[in-house]
């Protein structure tokens, strides 16, 4: 995947995201299903078919593959994503759960 395009696409996610959690907007399904999508086939992360991402109302959460992802593909989304903080988050499965807040 070109980097310029996956910066492009990923920019657009983080706008949408913060305008979401910033004004507490509930998200329907339809729209984390899309979400889920643009993560997993336009950025290439590896979500978890049933959790994939859940918005919260400080940040939100992927459920990541860790299997199938590639370092760089996380270094470039934390290097997007400028304005969320990322927090790994433990878990008792094999799953690398990353929460974003909002700077």
């Amino acid at each position: 995947m070109d980097e310029e395009y996956f910066r492009k696409v990923a920019l657009k996610v983080q706008d949408e995201m913060v305008q979401i959690i910033g004004n507490n907007r509930q998200v329907n399904d339809y729209e984390l299903i899309v979400y889920k999508y643009v993560f997993s086939k336009e950025l290439e992360i590896p979500l978890i078919d049933d959790l994939a991402i859940e918005v919260a109302d400080d940040g939100f959460i992927l459920y990541i593959l860790p299997d199938n992802l590639p370092f760089n593909k996380l270094r470039m989304l934390d290097d997007v994503f400028e304005k969320f903080e990322i927090e790994f988050m433990p878990n008792s499965y094999n799953v690398l759960k990353l929460k974003f807040f909002i700077k």
